[in-house]
């Protein structure tokens, strides 16, 4: 086979399969498929009783919203082939569920300020965008923003248990009301 028409045969193929793999990406994006495993049920039901349980305009808010980077292909595939497998072998392995304090740092990792920012664009608002934030959050924010020195923080590392309230933090005074929420919404 000449160069040329191996060439062409390998740009038929690639377009031929990208609706393929773009259905495929969807599809396993999907909360629906995330919450098709067992064990992902408790975070379905940290997330409903959340105050990130839907949206500004009152629209369900997604796994892939906050745990898929939408920066570009390469972060958003890595991450997939990453926390896919792992979630893989511990369905079908048999394996125990991961430890939720050791699973937390990599979780945060994996939630893209971009993510974050993609709904949360005025860092000066609350979260309701109908008030000013404690001057507290002012100069976590400005420090963040790089206005008020420099913060190696990103938005997860500040801001935790705004989706999921695993039971080992509980305790903390600043997650009754979720904690609240939460008790009411279980079965």
């Amino acid at each position: 086979m000449l160069r040329k028409e191996r060439y062409a045969l390998t740009i038929i193929l690639l377009v031929a399969l990208a609706p393929g793999f773009y259905g495929a990406v969807s599809y396993t994006s999907s909360t629906d498929f995330c919450m098709s495993c067992h064990e992902m049920q408790v975070y379905r039901q940290e997330q409903q009783a959340s105050s990130h349980a839907k949206d500004a305009q009152g629209k369900e808010i997604g796994c892939a919203q906050c745990h898929i980077p939408g920066s570009n292909l390469f972060n958003m595939m890595t991450a997939k082939v990453y926390l896919g497998t792992k979630d893989l072998w511990s369905h079908y392995s048999g394996a125990p569920l991961p430890d939720r304090v050791a699973m937390q740092p990599i979780a945060r990792r994996f939630t893209k300020d971009a993510n974050c920012r993609a709904c949360h664009k005025d860092l000066t608002k609350n979260a309701k965008n109908d008030g000013p934030i404690s001057p507290e959050g002012d100069l976590a924010h400005q420090a963040y923003l790089g206005k008020n020195g420099q913060s190696r923080n990103g938005c997860a590392g500040c801001h935790t248990n705004m989706a999921h309230l695993p039971v080992f933090d509980q305790r903390i005074p600043k997650n009754a009301v979720f904690l609240k929420k939460l008790k009411e919404n279980q079965p």
